[in-house]
């Protein structure tokens, strides 16, 4: 069924894709996906997208940070992270200044607005985590956190053979 634009649907909105090999990982999509809109909603209010807010938030923790620190940190490509710090750096939201012992390293700091954020984002992610585990006891939360770290630590570690890359499926083309 097509809807013309502009029109308002009486269907709720999809939850998402299934995939009937695959129940839970489906699942597993269907909830990152809908916390992922929550959040990105939730950050829109102070002006932030992912993933500025976790920037923000691991140099309140870590301090002045190499850039390289943080783009393992996110576990993003370079120049993504470069683009993101970019566009925080222009929004007053960090600092970064040349090494002064390797002027090839840039160093990463919160700006006064930055540090203003964080106790914010916090709230916003508490705010995320009550409405998405908030109906759960305290022992099902622990027992679904531990369930996320069995199937987290079972996983080919990231940059593994699963990781993105340009190479084909053809493995014998990924070999060489």
């Amino acid at each position: 069924m097509t809807t013309e634009p502009g029109a308002v649907s009486s269907q709720p909105p999809h939850v998402g894709v299934s995939v009937a090999e695959a129940p839970v990982s489906s699942l597993m999509l269907q909830l990152v996906r809908a916390h992922a809109t929550i959040a990105t909603a939730m950050l829109q209010r102070i002006d932030l997208v992912a993933p500025q807010e976790l920037v923000l938030l691991f140099l309140q923790e870590h301090g002045r940070t190499p850039q390289s620190e943080i783009v393992y940190f996110l576990g993003r490509d370079r120049s993504t992270v470069t683009n993101t710090l970019q566009a925080m750096e222009r929004a007053d939201l960090i600092t970064r200044t040349s090494s002064q012992t390797d002027k090839r390293t840039m160093i990463v700091s919160l700006s006064s607005k930055g540090r203003r954020l964080c106790p914010r984002i916090r709230e916003i992610w508490s705010e995320l985590e009550r409405m998405a585990f908030g109906g759960l006891t305290a022992q099902q939360r622990a027992d679904l956190a531990q369930l996320f770290t069995d199937i987290r630590q079972g996983l080919p570690p990231a940059g593994g053979p699963y990781s993105a890359s340009p190479a084909s499926d053809d493995p014998e083309k990924t070999r060489r």
